[in-house]
């Protein structure tokens, strides 16, 4: 036996080589760990942060909103109701509207100038809350306060139709911050009547904003569109400073990032300490929801996250090299005794040279045993005595299976024959199914060409339908035009017809002139009846006077009621030139514009029939293009076919070769039982 030689143990090698891996491996893995745990933790961070900005930018947007709606609601209604109500009962609905909400200060109507009252400039009255009970000033009427020049109706007066808000600024009388609501007013005719306003105190929102908080040190702030602050802890900040002005340069340029867009993430710093801030964009408002949160605070869950990742990574080491030190033990022990055991069955009954073996470690020494043992062919005549009566018994069943196979494949070539009958009648009916597949194709040909015509109709259609848009499109725009051209001239001649009532005046007047000619006349004639014979003369003149005077008022009296009818037809012209106006606006100049739809959907229909004609066609064309290769497939089918008859013809000769050779397995099997016998008698002279 080869002299054994002394080497490294198998335990110090595998912890040599497995040590340094296992810590890689677990500095590796709490790296990656800590990695993506920050991922994670930040993106479940900024999921709660954007779920609080929403929560506190959906309670913000409502209760503006909710001021947005009641001053549209109330502008809607003065518009169309103005001329018909009592400026009181407006006052009265502003009462109850200001109670409505909390956070409602005020509200009011401002007219735009003589439209309330053409005598009055300003008409504003304006309500607001003292404690319980509102109080109503008309002092916003004033022509010094003169509130078409201010911000709240000046952003609405310029053809607006939705409630606009103003820049909040600080009241000094009230000593609170606001905001202005304004919701445009218009006459049922569309003419801008002026503006409701609603006067919102931002207490209420600030409050909401101070009871917003995330975690130890998150803090929420709110600032307007140009970065002016409406709430931080700050109070002295309070629309009194920006955010782009802050002397913290980090803090301005989160301020602007903040401005420049709707949503996000920013950092900055202030001393030591740094800020990670989250913000929301409020829209209709413009204003910018952040939350201020301490960095330390957001990396303390990593930070004790890493510190427990590597108290566990250490511990995992140190019961991994206890684990491998016990393994490795148990491996080599048992190594040894398959030594043992292998050095046993070397000293047999067989003397074998031992193997050489080049290494020094116990699976050297194992190696070189087990070279020793394979040397030893006991075993291997044992198995061959065992397994000779087994091939004596095979080659019995062998022949007995080679017998029963020859009878299968007579009924394998009886099953053939059958078989070729069957696919030379399948050939016939493949060949019926290719033509009928070949007159499908001829349809869709035809399908394809009708196809075509109907996308020149649909064309077609599409263009004519253009021209009646055009056409009706300029009748539209003409009737208008008319219409506003007839109703200007109508309105000049109605101011002309002025003149008749100054003429019926006039006449008025010469009537009552000649009514104190006549009076004077007749006293005359009493003067000269009075002095006699000298005053004939003056009687004459006197009667001629009289005469003229009753010629005067009878020719007046005529001119009265010429004007009078003049009136009542000019009054008639007018009625029935407003109707015709009336009949042109309402009646011909809507039904253009119908006619107008009518041809757009005519357009538009053209082009879904064209799109419809357009898919059919692709359709045709891939029915086509499938009918194709079913024909090729059915003519593959047929070949095939014709292929499995000419098969079947090849496949009874090989039948007939594999009868042949099964005859000679059979004798075969005779000729291996006979080897078999002749084996287990030599392996029965060897002494195991």
């Amino acid at each position: 036996m080869a002299k054994k030689k002394k080497g490294k143990k198998i335990s110090t090698k595998m912890l040599s080589a497995m040590l340094p891996v296992l810590i890689l491996g677990m500095a590796v893995l709490g790296a990656v760990s800590v990695f993506s745990s920050k991922q994670i933790i930040d993106d479940e961070i900024g999921k709660e942060m954007t779920l609080s900005l929403e929560n506190e930018k959906t309670e913000v947007e409502s209760q503006m909103q909710s001021a947005a709606s009641l001053a549209k609601h109330m502008a809607g209604i003065v518009g169309i109701t103005y001329e018909n109500e009592e400026l009181l009962a407006y006052v009265n609905f502003l009462n109850t509207m200001i109670y409505e909400e909390d956070f409602i200060y005020g509200a009011g109507i401002y007219f735009a100038p003589n439209k309330y009252d053409s005598k009055q400039r300003f008409v504003g009255p304006y309500v607001y809350k003292d404690g319980d009970t509102p109080i109503l000033t008309y002092d916003r009427s004033q022509s010094s306060y003169d509130y078409v020049s201010r911000d709240f109706y000046k952003i609405v007066s310029n053809g607006e139709t939705e409630s606009k808000f103003t820049k909040a600024y600080h009241d000094e009388v009230l000593d609170c911050d606001m905001v202005n609501c304004s919701a445009p007013m218009y006459s049922a005719d569309g003419t801008y009547m002026g503006c409701v306003t609603v006067d919102i105190t931002l207490d209420e929102i600030q409050n909401l904003v101070s009871q917003m908080s995330v975690g130890k040190t998150g803090k929420a702030f709110l600032i307007s569109s140009d970065g002016t602050y409406l709430y931080t802890q700050d109070s002295g900040k309070i629309m009194n400073e920006k955010i782009t002005d802050s002397k913290n340069s980090s803090l301005a340029k989160v301020g602007t990032k903040m401005l420049d867009s709707d949503s996000g993430k920013a950092c900055f710093t202030e001393g030591i300490t740094g800020y990670t801030v989250y913000y929301e964009t409020i829209p209709d408002l413009d204003w910018k929801l952040g939350i201020a949160i301490e960095n330390s605070e957001l990396n303390a869950p990593v930070i004790s996250l890493g510190i427990k990742l590597a108290i566990i990574a250490a511990v995992i080491l140190i019961i991994m090299i206890l684990v491998i030190l016990s393994q490795v033990k148990s491996v080599s022990r048992q190594i040894n005794r398959v030594k043992n055991f292998a050095v046993q069955l070397a000293e047999g009954n067989f003397k074998v040279q031992s193997l050489e073996s080049r290494r020094s470690d116990e699976l050297g020494a194992m190696g070189q045993s087990l070279n020793e043992m394979y040397g030893n062919n006991k075993d291997m005549i044992s198995k061959i005595s065992g397994h000779a009566k087994l091939l004596s018994d095979s080659s019995i069943e062998l022949k007995r299976s080679v017998e029963e196979l020859k009878k299968d494949y007579e009924m394998i070539e009886s099953l053939m024959n059958q078989v070729n009958s069957d696919m030379t009648s399948s050939s016939a009916a493949t060949e019926e199914v290719n033509a009928a597949v070949e007159e499908v194709n001829s349809s869709v040909n035809m399908l394809a060409s009708e196809t075509e015509k109907s996308l020149e109709l649909a064309g077609e259609i599409k263009k004519r339908a253009n021209g009646i848009e055009d056409t009706s499109r300029s009748a539209y725009e003409l009737a208008n035009k008319l219409a506003a051209q007839n109703r200007a001239g109508l309105e000049k001649s109605i101011k002309n017809a002025d003149v008749v009532k100054s003429i019926g005046a006039l006449a008025e007047v010469i009537s009552e002139i000649a009514d104190q000619i006549n009076l004077l006349s007749l006293n005359a004639s009493i003067e000269a009846a009075r002095a006699g014979e000298q005053g004939k003369g003056f009687a004459v003149v006197a009667g001629e006077i009289g005469n003229l005077a009753g010629e005067t008022t009878a020719a007046v009296n005529k001119i009265k009621e010429t004007i009078g009818e003049v009136e009542h037809a000019f009054s008639g012209i007018v009625e029935k030139s407003q109707s015709m106006l009336n009949f042109v606006t309402d009646t011909v100049a809507p039904d253009y514009d119908t006619f107008v739809n009518v041809a757009q959907q005519y357009g538009d229909d053209a082009q879904a029939i064209e799109k419809f004609s357009n898919d059919i066609a692709r359709m045709a064309t891939n029915i086509e293009t499938i009918i194709h290769e079913v024909s090729q497939a059915v003519s593959s089918v047929a070949e095939s076919s014709q292929n499995t008859v000419d098969n079947s013809g090849q496949i009874m000769q090989s039948v007939n070769s594999v009868s042949a050779v099964v005859g000679e397995v059979s004798e075969m099997s005779s000729q291996q039982e006979k080897i078999a016998g002749e084996l287990k008698e030599v392996v029965g002279k060897f002494v195991l």
